[in-house]
């Protein structure tokens, strides 16, 4: 069982054996406790004593964080300031970085500096603790969530009202709060008189992403006589014909909203129920390995949600392409990158 006194021993010994016990440190004592944390009087062997102020934080969300920075008394010369808790992400991290205090975490990733000391260690595996709905906003199951999303990222310069939101996904506002909450939780967003707004899309883009690529998404590889140009003109000669929808996506759909890259591959999006009668038409065969043409059987509306015309050809979005191509080996986080900078964040 955890208790208020076991955990400032967790604290206590952490902070002694990452710190204290430093050849740098001539001498220091632990001299008192308080609701959120404990002192320690510490002296190093360049004559610089001071108090540290350690603050114990149970969950260090990257919001709870920089309102805890903003509570924290003014520093004074004699004393350094760092937070403990068991898990701290890159975003508290950078927060802790930026207001100038430390931190340490329980895989011992850490950073404290003050005059001859300097001490930073990050990389150690510690596995973000488990919550209910933490990441399930970022799930490819969660399909309300990405509806929300979205339409969030369709301008992310404008703050968003939550009844808006709610209308033009078709859901409650219990499920727009949810994702708002996760976002502020996160320092991704912050809510105004005016509604919601994305603070740091790139970050929540990075973070769906990862998420989203831990699900294998399914997919038919096949391969064709033709090149990649033509297999394309072929799609677009299938819908005339047939009626049935594509959609590209990959480095096939990115190029048609930021041309960076070269690619001899096509990725699609086609109904389940169309893929047998898109391969005859295309003259491809499924293949094990040498593919030039893979198919994703759409699973979910979400992945072809605000899909456009560009150039001639069905595409999914932006949002969409970034998850795809980040998820492609190569040069797809080039692609994923360029679509972003010059779709989404504009």
């Amino acid at each position: 069982m955890i208790t208020v006194k076991n955990i400032f021993v967790k604290e206590q010994e952490i902070v002694a054996e990452k710190f204290l016990k430093l050849p740098v440190v001539q001498k220091y004592e632990i001299t008192g406790k308080r609701k959120d944390g404990f002192f320690a009087e510490v002296e190093l062997d360049d004559g610089d004593g001071f108090i540290l102020y350690v603050c114990v934080m149970k969950d260090a969300y990257p919001a709870l964080v920089k309102e805890k920075t903003k509570s924290l008394p003014e520093k004074k010369r004699d004393e350094s300031f760092i937070i403990i808790a068991p898990y701290i992400s890159d975003e508290t991290a950078e927060i802790c970085e930026t207001a100038g205090i430390g931190f340490f975490d329980y895989a011992g990733n850490c950073l404290f500096c003050r005059h001859s000391v300097y001490l930073r260690e990050k990389g150690n595996k510690n596995p973000q603790p488990k919550k209910r709905g933490q990441s399930s906003v970022f799930e490819r199951s969660s399909e309300v969530s990405s509806a929300i999303l979205r339409e969030m990222f369709l301008d992310v310069s404008r703050p968003w009202k939550l009844k808006h939101l709610a209308e033009k996904v078709n859901c409650s506002i219990g499920q727009v709060s949810k994702v708002k909450d996760f976002l502020c939780r996160n320092a991704w967003a912050e809510m105004t008189g005016d509604g919601v707004k994305l603070e740091q899309p790139e970050n929540i883009l990075r973070e769906w992403s990862k998420v989203y690529g831990k699900t294998k998404i399914p997919a038919v590889s096949c391969y064709s006589l033709d090149g990649v140009a033509d297999l394309e003109k072929k799609l677009r000669k299938m819908k005339e014909h047939t009626g049935m929808d594509y959609y590209l996506t990959g480095f096939s759909g990115g190029v048609r909203y930021a041309p960076v890259v070269r690619y001899n591959r096509v990725h699609v999006y086609l109904e389940p129920e169309n893929i047998k009668e898109a391969m005859n038409f295309l003259e491809c065969k499924e293949v094990e390995n040498g593919q030039n043409f893979v198919i994703f059987p759409i699973e979910k509306e979400s992945c072809i949600r605000d899909s456009e015309e560009k150039q001639g050809y069905s595409v999914v979005s932006p949002v969409q392409i970034y998850l795809d191509c980040m998820q492609i080996k190569g040069r797809g986080e080039e692609m994923a990158e360029a679509v972003m900078r010059k779709e989404i964040l504009k």
